[in-house]
């Protein structure tokens, strides 16, 4: 597991103020990403506001233009991006190599749009993304005739989709557990352009299942069919989907990281245009930190934390919100008592191994970690390090952002929170969080 050793520049970050906070939260990088392939996808123009301008966002609009669909607009902050969609699959006059870098989204959603469309497509991805999971999704598209041809090693990145003999078959796929909900997402995609209705059976479950809820809510809005059809089924129809304006929510896991330094500093945390009725299942973390002693609201559309309260540790299952984990990881320095995280075995296929990432750093800031198969069991330590904590990210974005709420600490590479959050540290400071850019 690489460290940030090798790193120049790093930034330390205090300790959060109390005080009442309403941070500006950049649009959800999960929508973005859906709603851009969709209307890609789809007959007409579609535009897209309040949308994620990051690297896994600027990865998929690279990826699209290189498939020949017509993207512009985005060049200005808040500027809706205008999407001329191909009403169908997607087509290219040449072979082009699709660069998905480490975002997990692009790599599994654009291999199955391409395993579902005619004509020949290589994708390929950074170091870390030749080693993420693929071959659960692999093996379901290659069962519905999709010829795909792995050019290194095994089912893994990099990957050469067709040609294909024909359209992609419908029918029934059964995954049993799959390596990540986006193997479920990619494969809904697929449906889309399939030449019969698909079945996905779950035979036990998935895991982060709001993350499919949140594509199959994604599809219906721009007029697909797709649907659970029993607790373990999903059904597809192969639909021409319909162009449309797309407003994405803010990032329902960019905001737990400013509700949670609410809960440890005290203050309060204000988030708008996210609430209960949000489409991302990370917009409930905020009941984890009422659980924790913090106290909560919660609407349709604003979520309001007040902090300041004693937390206290537990046992928080997590396997709806893992992206949630390390956010809660780093509370659990400030809680009384230890915290069990279960449920999220996933991580330890991300951009980073998160457990061991996690536990590494946390023991340098005095904590016990006990590392388990889903999870983490964290002990507060009795007493902080007296010197500031040199805290290695691991080229992972969350690691970074996780680990400022610690307070009095080093962060090295920060710049590797661009994948989702480009302006994360600059919204610390102006929320009055001390941050300073030291040499490494």
């Amino acid at each position: 597991m690489q460290s940030g050793d090798d790193v120049r520049t790093s930034l330390w970050v205090g300790p959060g103020p109390a005080c009442d906070r309403v941070p500006r939260i950049p649009g959800s990088k999960s929508l973005t990403n859906r709603a851009l392939l969709l209307a890609a996808l789809a007959r007409g123009r579609s535009s897209i506001s309040g949308w994620l301008d990051a690297d896994d966002t600027r990865l998929m609009v690279a990826a699209l233009r290189a498939l020949d669909v017509s993207i512009t607009g985005g060049d200005d902050p808040g500027q809706p991006l205008q999407i001329d969609g191909r009403g169908g699959p997607l087509r290219c006059d040449h072979a082009p190599t699709l660069q998905v870098g480490t975002a997990g989204t692009v790599a599994r959603f654009l291999l199955a749009a391409v395993a579902a469309s005619p004509g020949v497509f290589v994708l390929d991805g950074s170091a870390r993304m030749r080693e993420r999971p693929m071959g659960g999704l692999v093996a379901a598209l290659r069962d519905r005739g999709a010829v795909l041809t792995a050019l290194e090693r095994a089912d893994a990145l990099p990957l050469r989709s067709g040609p294909h003999p024909a359209a992609l078959r419908g029918g029934t796929i059964v995954l049993e557990r799959p390596a990540s909900s986006q193997f479920v997402s990619a494969l809904a995609f697929a449906g889309l352009l399939a030449d019969a209705p698909l079945e996905i059976v779950l035979r036990e479950g998935t895991p982060a299942r709001p993350y499919v809820d949140m594509t199959l809510a994604v599809i219906r809005s721009f007029g697909g069919e797709a649907r659970w059809s029993a607790a373990d089924r999903i059904l597809v129809t192969p639909t021409v989907l319909t162009a449309m304006p797309y407003r994405v929510e803010p990032d329902a896991s960019a905001a737990t990281y400013f509700l949670a330094q609410a809960a440890i500093y005290g203050g309060s945390c204000r988030i708008d245009a996210l609430g209960h009725d949000s489409l991302q299942g990370d917009a409930a973390f905020v009941h984890v930190l009422g659980r924790m002693g913090a106290q909560v609201e919660q609407r349709g559309d604003v979520t309001v934390l007040h902090g300041g309260a004693a937390l206290q540790g537990g046992t928080f299952a997590l396997d709806d919100m893992p992206d949630t984990a390390l956010t809660l990881a780093v509370v659990a320095l400030f809680a009384r008592g230890p915290t069990h995280i279960t449920g999220v075995g996933v991580l330890r296929h991300h951009e980073s191994d998160r457990l061991a990432a996690a536990a590494c750093e946390l023991r340098k800031l005095g904590a016990g970690v006990e590392v388990f198969d889903d999870g983490l069991r964290i002990t507060p330590p009795s007493a902080r390090p007296e010197q500031p904590v040199a805290i290695d990210t691991y080229d992972d974005h969350r690691m970074a952002m996780a680990f400022s709420l610690a307070g009095a600490v080093e962060i090295r590479d920060p710049a590797c929170v661009a994948k989702t959050f480009p302006g994360y540290f600059d919204e610390l400071a102006r929320l009055g969080v001390p941050v300073q850019r030291t040499p490494g």
